[in-house]
């Protein structure tokens, strides 16, 4: 039987709809693994709706349907999500190669001035930090959603019958494909309101020691033992993230908050001896940081759309043969894209380089302040 890791985006918040029957956390599963490999068994379209269900049930079939895992065509039981399976790597790595090759040099091009901005952002921290959290991030990781989405090139969001906003990404587990979806800097952890996000952003190998991934895995109630520690401060905060993302902003503007906020800021690493170390991003950044987004845009949006709709075209992969939504598979495809090209913009040192931690990965953390 094939493994499986989920990937999900999310468009709703993970705290209030942690116990929703149908929250797509809840899916992954050995019998979700063992289903799946049951469709990966046969050529497109030609897996039973009736020979599934009589191997597993109608309950997990019609829940993974209305999911947006699966979908029904006839008799005919379809992935209905990005999947990528073991034979579809060598695809996506001689695609994602010559294409984000191409894009590098687009970079390049427009590297100078992006620097040039970049260096009137006066944080204290040195201009290739502050690109990695602008440019690999913020920009490529943000704004670049925005723009595809808002010219038809990638799906931002699907609604479902449940009420929640989310994409599925779904990886079979192999050395191959943990390349590209754990091994690449296109992975955001934001703890957030509309007045502060504690965030980090890197690769997915592991279990990065922050807020976001503290949270969900104690809602799982999965916390390892390198969380156990978090877990006695967390429950000696009154209040919650409300609290600590108001107590991060105190101590943003006025350099104190509450002591059990900061022992948490501290423990999770964007405090160290009772000041913030983390770059902070304020409202009066916003100009400088719109200005490199611009020219972000008008050197590379285009090329980044030429280079979606090339792949999507030419990778005869396993979420096009299964009749996926074109542009649910161009989000994913554009994470590998811009995640190829983090990796080599960081070689190159033309950004900061995230360190590597055992057991969590690659990530560099900043806050953004609104």
């Amino acid at each position: 039987m094939r493994q499986f890791d989920f990937f999900l985006f999310e468009n709703f918040d993970a705290e209030q709809q942690a116990h929703h029957p149908l929250n797509p956390r809840l899916f992954p599963g050995a019998g979700t693994d063992a289903l799946l490999s049951f469709i990966a068994s046969f050529p497109a379209g030609e897996c039973s709706v009736s020979d599934a269900r009589e191997h597993f049930g109608n309950d997990k079939i019609n829940r993974l349907i209305r999911g947006g895992v699966l979908r029904q065509a006839g008799n005919a039981l379809l992935y209905d999500c990005p999947i990528f399976l073991q034979e579809d790597a060598q695809v996506l790595r001689s695609g994602l190669k010559s294409q984000a090759g191409q894009l590098m040099e687009k970079t390049k091009a427009c590297f100078p001035a992006l620097l040039h901005a970049c260096e009137k952002l006066q944080n204290g921290f040195p201009a290739q930090v502050n690109l990695y959290h602008i440019l690999c991030g913020m920009i490529f990781d943000g704004h670049f959603f925005d723009v595809l989405g808002q010219r038809r090139a990638l799906a931002t969001a699907r609604l479902h019958p449940s009420g929640l906003d989310y994409l599925n990404v779904i990886y079979e587990k192999s050395a191959d494909l943990a390349a590209f979806s754990d091994g690449l800097l296109c992975s955001y952890n934001r703890l957030c309101n509309a007045h502060c996000a504690l965030q980090s952003f890197g690769d997915a190998n592991g279990n990065r020691f922050d807020f976001y991934r503290f949270l969900r895995l104690m809602e799982q109630d999965a916390l390892p033992p390198s969380f156990h520690a978090a877990k006695a401060l967390w429950q000696a905060l009154d209040g919650g993230r409300e609290t600590l993302l108001s107590e991060t902003c105190a101590l943003v503007h006025t350099g104190r908050c509450h002591p059990s906020a900061l022992s948490l800021l501290e423990h999770f690493g964007y405090a160290k001896d009772g000041a913030l170390c983390a770059p902070v991003y304020l409202p009066a950044h916003q100009p400088i940081l719109h200005e490199m987004a611009s020219i972000a845009e008008e050197g590379m949006a285009d090329a980044i759309m030429h280079s979606l709709q090339h792949l999507s075209a030419s990778l005869p992969i396993t979420a096009v043969q299964h009749g996926v939504s074109a542009l649910e598979i161009a989000n994913e495809l554009y994470h590998l894209l811009f995640g190829s090209l983090n990796e080599a913009l960081v070689k190159a040192g033309l950004v900061a380089s995230p360190p590597f931690i055992h057991g969590q990965g690659r990530f560099l953390q900043c806050i953004e302040i609104n």
